[in-house]
């Protein structure tokens, strides 16, 4: 019996320690990140928490392509039908009218569950001054559609963002046709009304076939009927709302054994769970790459930071590009 009280006891002091802990936890988790006492590491430094992104009359918010485009959906989507809104042609210039502050907002496509990562998108999101502070999915539905008065038989050519066409590979393979890829999906719509060949074909969505006048010639054509696109939303600004819960970083390493693993063991050590990783090799270092990691967490969290911090500690070219 005295060894059972004995035991209780121990366990209510172990209770207290760990509420003791967990209540320093919380006290640190308020505090802000770009605290130096907080964080030593300079790739987290100087942002900063607000309660929501900062979108008023004024806001301007800039997407690759024209009105009809997959982006275009997802800036309604994220920002509302009303916002003051400029089309370029490449991604490329989606960074730019952001960095140079003629958009305050930029959106990019990121990631197709049935394709996998848009090639390119986190180069120049990674090498470029600007942060990830938002994103919305979009689900892809695509269509084939072609001129009024065209037909399935007369088809020869299908124009498409590239990955709209790995989107609809297992159609396509069934067809003898063409497939040659442009800059977007609704740059293929206008492409093919303004040529009004009968023998051209576009993959792009019902709207963009509505906007531009063309004839759909097939529905849902996609391999998966859970296409989703993923966006990303960019501000030039290092900011993070308080309810993000996602972080996106980029980091090189050497072409040693274990490295990789190392790093990712921060995140496996703090309980953090990593959603994705990509690489890229990186220009003029043989054998070595930049590496995209996606986890889910908060710079408010304890455990976030401190995975981080390690992270940045061990690898090279640490950047936190947002966090969402």
């Amino acid at each position: 019996m005295e060894d059972l009280r004995t035991v209780e006891a121990q366990i209510a002091s172990l209770v207290k320690t760990r509420d003791k802990i967990l209540a320093g936890m919380a006290d640190e988790n308020k505090k802000l990140t770009n605290d130096s006492s907080q964080v030593v590491c300079d790739g987290m430094k100087n942002f900063t928490c607000v309660k929501k992104l900062e979108v008023d009359k004024d806001t301007v918010v800039c997407y690759q392509g024209v009105p009809g485009a997959y982006s275009q959906q997802a800036m309604f989507s994220f920002f509302g039908k009303e916002i003051h809104n400029i089309n370029v042609p490449d991604f490329g210039d989606v960074i730019e009218m952001v960095k140079n502050g003629k958009a305050d907002y930029g959106v990019l496509p990121i990631e197709n569950s049935s394709a996998g990562f848009v090639n390119g998108i986190y180069d120049m999101v990674g090498n470029n001054d600007v942060t990830i502070v938002g994103e919305e999915e979009v689900h892809v539905a695509h269509a084939l559609m072609g001129v009024p008065g065209s037909d399935l038989s007369r088809i020869k050519t299908v124009y498409s963002h590239t990955q709209g066409l790995l989107q609809c590979t297992n159609y396509l393979s069934r067809k003898p046709w063409k497939q040659c890829s442009v800059a977007n999906t609704a740059v293929a719509a206008v492409k093919v009304i303004e040529e009004g060949d009968k023998t051209q074909a576009a993959i792009a969505s019902e709207l963009a076939a509505e906007l531009y006048g063309l004839q759909i010639l097939a529905k849902d054509i996609v391999n998966n009927d859970n296409n989703t696109t993923r966006f990303i939303i960019l501000s030039k600004q290092k900011i993070f709302v308080e309810k993000a819960e996602n972080i996106s970083i980029r980091f090189s390493l050497p072409d040693e054994s274990g490295t990789l693993y190392n790093i990712l063991s921060h995140i496996n050590l703090n309980g953090i769970n990593m959603t994705s990783i990509e690489s890229r090799p990186l220009t003029g270092r043989k054998w070595e790459y930049a590496f995209f990691v996606t986890m889910e967490g908060s710079l408010l969290d304890s455990r976030t930071r401190h995975a981080l911090q390690g992270i940045c500690e061990d690898a090279m070219d640490f950047r936190l590009i947002g966090t969402y």
